[in-house]
């Protein structure tokens, strides 16, 4: 089996290589090849590593086999994640399966003891190159088919599980405040202002948990002809549906600012998701837009300063300032001795321009 890297001369770590190298997992997929699959008899395998993170590695596998040329996704985890394999079949006999307008890939088999997962390869660019290198009517129309699969994806796919208690999670966003507050100023004082406008727009009584996707952003959505196909069901879970919605938005925001230059560069293809998301589901589906989008904001601050090497204060400081241009303003009680003014006509609301985006690439 021949082994390479992606893109660039880096290596996947090789704690996840070497999971492939073991001759069991090689002659588990062999067998599943020609036994289930339909593939033919295997006659030589390739590997290369798309990307990576601290806790898994996603390859794509290339076989040839006596009926020619096939492919899947192999990801390798550091934990269990027996789970996914039941929650996609599940979400396929949902309406998401292989003849759908709106679906997910074909899971093809998890190996608990190597903690592997194999999934069907999905032809087709991302919704993120459509988004990020199309014409104005690619990126509308990437834009509006990433919202229609997301509202068909909350309004009829499977509730697995529980969502997580808001006091738990805010245990968490308490610890990104304060990994951003030991960069010093301005952001100590932005973030603990976010924080605190978090609190007091923290959605209260009874949510209408969803099918929720955990980590929808362009890049997860293919274009694959008449289908719109989302991958990465890794971190599929309930929860609000507005959590998808502010994932998919902030990340538009971040590449405009990131690949070009500016966090307003996509707003078109902001507005034209979520115009269409909000023609196909259901009405108030994402009330909670608001407090997500200002959480993201918070989210994506500390990554930017914690987790890049070297930090993009930069970028910190845009995204802070932008969950607090997202937060609700405290009403005013009115003085009942004053005369009232006659209202004036309300003005459209207007983004404060950021300072100049760092350049440097992490």
């Amino acid at each position: 089996m021949t082994l390479g890297a992606a893109g660039d001369a880096q290596t996947a770590p090789s704690r996840f290589v070497a999971v492939f190298e073991h001759p069991e997992v090689r002659g588990e997929v062999e067998r599943l090849a020609c036994a289930e699959w339909g593939w033919g008899t295997p006659r030589e395998m390739h590997l290369q590593a798309l990307k990576w993170h601290r806790e898994r590695c996603t390859f794509e596998l290339a076989m040839e086999t006596t009926n020619g040329r096939y492919g899947a996704i192999a990801k390798v985890f550091d934990d269990d994640r027996s789970h996914v394999l039941p929650a996609m079949e599940a979400i396929r006999s949902a309406g998401f399966g292989a003849e759908a307008e709106f679906a997910i890939p074909r899971p093809l088999a998890y190996f608990p003891k190597w903690r592997v997962l194999l999934e069907e390869t999905v032809p087709g660019p991302s919704a993120k190159e459509k988004i990020v290198q199309g014409r104005a009517s690619e990126r509308r129309m990437a834009a509006e088919r990433c919202g229609q699969w997301l509202a068909r994806f909350h309004a009829a796919g499977p509730r697995l599980g529980k969502p997580a208690a808001m006091e738990r999670e805010f245990t968490r966003f308490a610890t990104w405040r304060n990994q951003i507050a030991t960069f010093g100023e301005p952001f100590a004082g932005k973030c603990e202002q976010l924080f605190r406008s978090l609190q007091a727009a923290t959605p209260r009584g009874s949510v209408d948990a969803r099918a929720g996707h955990g980590s929808y952003i362009p890049e997860h959505v293919i274009l694959s002809e008449s289908r719109t196909v989302t991958i990465d069901l890794d971190e599929c879970h309930v929860a609000d549906p507005s959590r998808d919605v502010a994932w998919f938005v902030v990340s538009v925001q971040r590449l405009a600012l990131t690949q070009l230059g500016s966090l307003e560069a996509l707003d078109d293809v902001v507005n034209a998701f979520l115009r269409a998301y909000h023609d196909s589901s259901e009405p108030g589906a994402a009330r909670h837009l608001p407090f997500y989008r200002m959480l993201e904001c918070l989210h994506r601050a500390r990554r930017d300063l914690v987790k890049r090497v070297p930090p993009v204060a930069a970028w910190a400081e845009i995204m802070l300032d932008e969950g607090l241009r997202l937060a609700p303003r405290p009403q005013v009680e009115p003085d009942a001795r004053a005369p009232r003014a006659a209202p004036e006509p309300a003005a459209p609301e207007c983004r404060p321009a950021p300072g100049p985006a760092s350049t440097g690439r992490t």
